[in-house]
């Protein structure tokens, strides 16, 4: 997790990020096949806000699994 304080726009981004990250995984079935790029565009937000919040796509996973 990148971010030390999450205020409320950034838990709306994060959401926004994992109920498409979960989405993507649905369809691919295999996280390998989930790309940053994808994973924005389905998202609607752009790639400098997805770092903001996360390193990579494992991060998400991460944070989903915990």
């Amino acid at each position: 997790m990148k971010l030390q304080e999450i205020n409320n726009g950034s838990k709306k981004t994060r959401k926004i990020i994992k109920n498409a990250f979960a989405e993507l995984l649905e369809e691919n079935k295999v996280i390998n096949n989930i790309t940053v790029t994808a994973l924005t565009k389905r998202a609607n937000i752009s790639r400098g806000s997805f770092y903001t919040h996360y390193d990579s796509i494992y991060d998400v996973a991460q944070e989903m699994e915990d």
